[in-house]
């Protein structure tokens, strides 16, 4: 006990001597029911915390073919790539990005403080594209082994103290159709998400009391996406209470990859109306887009995003937090919004970039307090496990009574005693981001433009600790007042900027007052528990 109760105050200490040294950083978000939401104050309070959308891209320069863990990089190591790209992502008005590989051994602390003084939140995917760094979907009953887990728990382990990271991602696009995989890989991504819970629940992030949300990325196929979420996301076998060992292996929100909306689609041809019925009635957890962006026809309007996914009339908002363009960077498949040029390292616009912000910039969504969220008639504190319910929308898929595979006793060993990292990461104190960088940025007319990354004072509130004040399903009042919380990062030509610097101009008198009286009141619990513990 005594062991449990140093650990905790060892936690508390850690929090506190942030907190006195001014760790600047973006307040970790939280779930309430079917809404991701962002303190909006020095203070989890629902009465200023605020709904937050999604408005991101995702990002791999160089695709999965360019990681390699022995060179001793990766995408968010090199401290002048990430202030070039920080900067075209506040152009672009965005406050999210996805990566979907990194190495757990490497030091990555200067990317996520300029990523965090920038106004950008990051979702991580967890593996590897290498054999030993994921679950094989052929063979996940042989490659759910403590190779594997150490090198996730390394991942947690380096990637679990930033702040501005969104949440994990157990898995992308692991259950698909081909051969057997719906029936064989669900109760292992299961297995995955509860192993990931467990560690962090035992060895969790020094700035949150909230742990970090986990999800999963599914593919862009239409048989097997909800059944995959109504799978994933329940807790319960009876319908009346919660089952440990189901909850522990639930998501907390799921990602879907959509390539269904053209420039010339429509609300029913793309089957977003669809998507926004069928997953309206099972929605439990929050729902995005974790890729979206067709080329059917280029370049690409991004008309979805007025017309359907941030569309308060008749579209996805009441359903949906919004979504990640696929992708950043021009790569072989030509989806980018930038060409990387190879040689000098410079960016150049491409017009589905120019296409993409005039989308961002043209909506006009209102914040919505946490506190104005209602719950549905059916509450989401509970979610039953139906098999019938899942396999009637997929024969084939592996519901298997919902029986999750058994953890290895190594990986319960793993869990218990943690992993050795080569690096646990940390939002850096004693470094300051520079504004401006060596790389050169091209509008499409190959114009060469005057870049200045801004580093809003709304990133930076001290002592914010969030953790959810709610486990109950939330939808909006009125789907109108959301917000996409996106003032944070965007440029100051996106039309939420100015919402975000009067609102920091308002808070700012009172952000040192509620740092020091939470500076004084970890003080009193962590000295009182040093007291109780000797």
């Amino acid at each position: 006990m005594k062991g449990s109760l140093f650990n905790k105050l060892a936690v508390s200490l850690t929090t506190m001597l942030c907190l006195m040294q001014c760790c600047y950083a973006l307040p970790p978000l939280h779930i309430n029911g079917t809404r991701f939401i962002k303190p909006n104050a020095s203070r989890n309070d629902p009465e200023t915390n605020e709904v937050f959308l999604i408005k991101g891209l995702d990002y791999q320069i160089g695709g999965s073919s360019a990681y390699d863990p022995n060179s001793g990089s990766d995408a968010l190591t090199d401290e002048g790539v990430c202030l070039r790209d920080a900067f075209v992502f506040q152009q672009l008005g965005i406050n999210t990005i996805r990566v979907y590989t990194l190495n757990p051994d490497l030091d990555h602390d200067k990317c996520f403080t300029i990523l965090n003084n920038a106004g950008i939140y990051v979702l991580l995917d967890v593996n590897g594209p290498l054999y030993g760094e994921n679950l094989d979907r052929s063979n996940p009953s042989g490659t759910y082994d403590s190779t594997y887990l150490t090198r996730v728990f390394k991942f947690l382990e380096n990637f679990k103290n930033y702040p501005n990271v969104l949440g994990f991602f157990s898995g992308n696009e692991v259950i698909n159709d081909q051969d057997d995989y719906a029936y064989i890989d669900p109760p292992y991504i299961r297995a995955v998400q509860r192993d990931i819970r467990q560690y962090l629940s035992a060895h969790p992030p020094s700035n949150r009391s909230s742990t970090i949300p986990i999800g999963y990325s599914a593919a862009d196929n239409d048989d097997i996406r909800l059944p995959s979420y109504q799978y994933l996301q329940c807790n319960s076998l009876d319908g009346k209470t919660v089952d440990t060992d189901l909850a522990e292996s639930a998501l907390e929100f799921y990602g879907i990859n959509s390539y269904a909306w053209g420039n010339d689609a429509t609300w029913t041809t793309s089957g977003y109306n669809i998507l926004n019925e069928t997953f309206g009635k099972y929605l439990g957890r929050p729902i995005f887009f974790s890729e979206f962006g067709s080329i059917a026809q280029t370049p690409r309007t991004f008309n979805q995003i007025s017309q359907a996914l941030y569309n308060e009339d008749n579209g996805l908002l009441n359903t949906f937090s919004g979504g990640l363009v696929y992708e950043y960077s021009s790569e072989a498949n030509n989806y980018g919004l930038v060409s990387v040029d190879s040689d000098d390292g410079s960016v150049t616009y491409q017009d589905d970039f120019v296409n993409l912000q005039k989308q961002y910039a043209s909506l006009k969504l209102q914040p919505t307090k946490e506190a104005d969220l209602e719950a549905p008639e059916t509450s989401t504190e509970i979610i039953q496990c139906v098999p019938t319910a899942v396999t009637s929308e997929y024969a084939s898929f592996g519901v298997q009574n919902f029986s999750i595979p058994a953890q290895p006793t190594e990986i319960a060993s793993l869990i218990k005693n943690g992993v050795s990292a080569n690096h646990t990461g940390a939002i850096l104190t004693d470094y300051t981001p520079a504004s401006t960088f060596s790389y050169k940025i091209y509008d499409t007319d190959t114009k060469e433009i005057d870049a200045k990354i801004s580093y809003p004072s709304s990133n930076q509130l001290n002592a914010v600790y969030a953790t959810s004040t709610s486990s109950s399903s939330s939808v909006l009042k009125s789907a109108s007042s959301i917000s996409s919380s996106s003032s944070s990062s965007s440029s100051s030509s996106s039309s939420s900027s100015a919402q975000s610097s009067s609102s920091s101009s308002k808070k700012s008198k009172n952000i040192a007052n509620s740092n020091n009286n939470l500076q004084y009141g970890l003080l009193s619990v962590v000295f009182g528990g040093l007291l109780t513990f000797l």
